[in-house]
């Protein structure tokens, strides 16, 4: 197969190099990584790059602040409602020496951040420090609300985008007084 754009060899190549690394028979660190795009919050334009790691790590040229935090719940599924993962964040952060409450006063400040994009994305210790960003595909999701928030740590649902009450794809629910010929074949009797 021929590829035509760059762009298309990058994301070919990207596949094939995770496809490789897994491969291997010594296979480096996975890392997560997490960005919290909390531009949609009134009053706060700022995205934070944050990871599980013990120290800070450049992905893409951004580097990720490590912060203690987890993800659960992630499974797809055609049958249904897509998953909600849920999604633990320590409250306690630790700025040059003080303790800090920072994801505490950011849900207490900013409506408990319902409608924060969070971007979970997975790659391996031997892709960083680079300027490309090979990874897994990331996974979009949006908190949907605050489940639990201690004097430790916070919990949040999250939802895709495409779990919207009300949403229909295709975007128009069909009904019989749009679509009279949706009734016709069921069966009587």
């Amino acid at each position: 197969m021929l590829l035509l754009t760059n762009n298309l060899v990058t994301a070919s190549s990207a596949v094939s190099s995770i496809d490789l690394e897994v491969l291997k028979a010594n296979v480096s660190a996975y890392i997560e990584l997490f960005e919290m795009d909390c531009t949609a919050i009134s009053g706060i334009g700022i995205v934070y790059y944050l990871t599980t790691n013990k120290t800070a790590v450049s992905f893409g040229g951004i580097t990720y602040n490590p912060f203690p935090m987890s993800i659960e719940g992630i499974k797809s599924s055609s049958d249904g409602a897509p998953a909600r993962p849920t999604i633990q964040m320590s409250n306690i952060a630790n700025n040059l020496g003080s303790l800090m409450k920072f994801i505490g006063s950011l849900a207490f400040l900013h409506e408990d951040l319902i409608g924060v994009k969070v971007t979970y994305i997975r790659t391996f210790a031997s892709y960083l420090n680079s300027a490309s960003r090979i990874s897994a595909p990331p996974l979009k999701y949006t908190i949907s609300k605050k489940i639990e928030h201690n004097k430790t740590s916070l919990k949040f649902e999250l939802r895709n985008p495409l779990d919207k009450e009300r949403a229909y794809l295709p975007k128009r629910q069909m009904l019989k007084r749009d679509f009279p010929g949706l009734g016709i074949n069921k069966r009587v009797g």
